[in-house]
């Protein structure tokens, strides 16, 4: 518990991992015990809790994402979403790609600090 460091994820997240790790290991004992061959590779297929931490994350940006102004969200939708040039949104919106590159970043600081806030 004193080694517990947040790094954006929940507490239960952490001991998740840890309880993993730990079926992991258990497994790998009783199939040395057993004479079976250790698998090379645990499964990359997300777990239960996996899809909802995934959940979780996608309903917080989205709220996050609600809370910027109409032009920020157009401008993000263009160029992440719909994963535009710069060149090719400037035109859209008629401006510079230039403008629309710092226009950009702004918005993706407006949105971490909605998401901080929407995340607690």
């Amino acid at each position: 518990m004193p080694r517990f460091r947040w790094k954006g994820v929940g507490f239960d997240a952490w001991v998740q991992g840890i309880l993993r790790n730990i079926v992991l290991e258990r497994g790998r004992a009783a199939a040395r015990r057993d004479g079976q061959p250790v698998p090379e590779q645990v499964s990359a297929d997300p777990t239960p809790l996996d899809r909802v931490l995934e959940d979780e994350e996608q309903a917080a940006v989205r709220a996050a994402f609600a809370t910027l102004d109409e032009g920020d969200r157009e401008l993000l939708e263009l160029r992440v979403v719909g994963q535009l040039g710069a060149e090719e949104v400037a035109a859209v919106l008629g401006k510079r790609a230039g403008a629309v590159r710092m226009a950009q970043s702004r918005a993706l600081g407006r949105l971490r600090a909605a998401l901080e806030e929407v995340t607690g």
